[in-house]
């Protein structure tokens, strides 16, 4: 045993050696800055939505509403149980973690290992059965009691890190702004960024200990850019996979991707500490999503893009003066994104919850 923790704590010391002295090969004038992106910024990933459970259970009070925003990547089955599609309670647990701020992102409808399949079968089988399917069946679901429907994914996480540089011309651009990977490069990403984007594994797997995540943080500051931390379970150390019941090797495997509510809770502490902002990956590649179709089309009349695949953050800086009158809004997403707005007219709108309007710095005057 003594053997086994001493070859554990080696190997995530090499780990966290190889990812800093990547970083520190990063110049200064690589750094650069978005309106919205303007701190280096912590990106949280969560892969595998049959994990959906303890991303609700632990992950929603954790994060908070917009607070500390995320990025969750799903699939549309259950990996252990007879690999069926999620029931509707984990759908409407999907929708509400995207209602409070959080990205859904694309993962896969059957989680294929993107390169490996794409070589055996033919790029275009896999994003005919891998790709294409998910965006389908996100947009067939909706929450159960409340008006909520998932927004088209604008950033894809690549199953088991398998890509190559095929698999990622075919996504990017023309159906992801953005791709997650793992390692890559300095490990770190541009505000604004488009293509592959790294990211650093924090699950136990790789940090049980929680000191050199941090010491990464603190690395990744000094650079100016920003960290993307992939994570898969929110499990409490003391909650024992196996009580999950279930059976086979794989299943096995996937019990060991796991981060403690205790391990995000001191990483968030510290990067706030360190002066970070937390970004989802949609937004560091400066795209900005909407949950209302509607206040989307009204903000599209005030861009100069009106018909571009996506709708930046930098645009909608622009705007000081907003108005959604007579508009059919119900839903206020994607308004945190106007920080230089001053006015902006909500009358004869459905909307019934404005606290994102606190978000908004200059706001000086709202009309409702």
């Amino acid at each position: 045993m003594l053997i086994q923790a001493f070859k554990k704590e080696y190997y995530q010391w090499r780990y966290y050696c190889y990812v800093t002295k990547e970083m520190k090969k990063t110049k200064k004038s690589e750094r650069t800055k978005l309106p919205y992106l303007g701190k280096p910024g912590v990106i949280f990933s969560f892969d595998d939505s049959f994990r959906v459970h303890d991303w609700y259970e632990y992950g929603k009070t954790l994060f908070g509403f917009y607070d500390v925003k995320v990025t969750f990547n799903i699939n549309a089955y259950h990996h252990f149980e007879g690999k069926r599609e999620h029931s509707q309670e984990e759908i409407d647990m999907l929708l509400e973690l995207q209602s409070n701020g959080h990205e859904i992102a694309h993962h896969g409808f059957k989680h294929i290992r993107a390169s490996k399949y794409s070589k055996e079968t033919g790029i275009k089988n896999w994003v005919d059965e891998d790709i294409i399917p998910l965006f389908k069946w996100m947009r067939e679901q909706s929450h159960s009691q409340k008006q909520l429907k998932f927004k088209q994914p604008v950033s894809y996480a690549f199953p088991h890190f398998n890509y190559d540089n095929k698999t990622l011309d075919e996504l990017v651009p023309k159906f992801f702004k953005i791709a997650r990977g793992h390692l890559s490069g300095d490990n770190l990403v541009l505000a604004g960024h488009t293509g592959l984007m790294p990211s650093i594994c924090i699950d136990s797997k790789f940090f049980s200990n929680v000191k050199y995540i941090k010491k990464i943080l603190r690395a990744a500051k000094k650079t100016g850019k920003n960290v993307v931390l992939t994570c898969h379970s929110i499990l409490p150390s003391e909650v024992k996979w196996e009580d999950f019941g279930w059976e086979g090797e794989a299943a096995k495997k996937a019990g060991q991707w796991r981060t403690s509510p205790d391990t995000i809770k001191e990483l968030i502490y510290e990067a706030k500490k360190q002066g970070f902002e937390f970004y989802t990956t949609s937004e560091i590649a400066d795209v900005a999503t909407f949950l209302d179709p509607n206040l989307e089309k009204a903000i599209r009349r005030h861009i100069s893009n009106l018909d571009g695949q996506w709708i930046s953050i930098s645009e909608m800086y622009a705007i000081k003066d907003l108005d959604l009158s007579n508009s059919n809004i119900k839903n206020l997403d994607g308004i945190q994104y106007l920080l230089n707005v001053e006015r902006i007219s909500l009358k004869g709108n459905l909307v019934t919850d404005f606290r994102l309007l606190e978000k908004l710095p200059n706001l000086k005057e709202i009309i409702k």
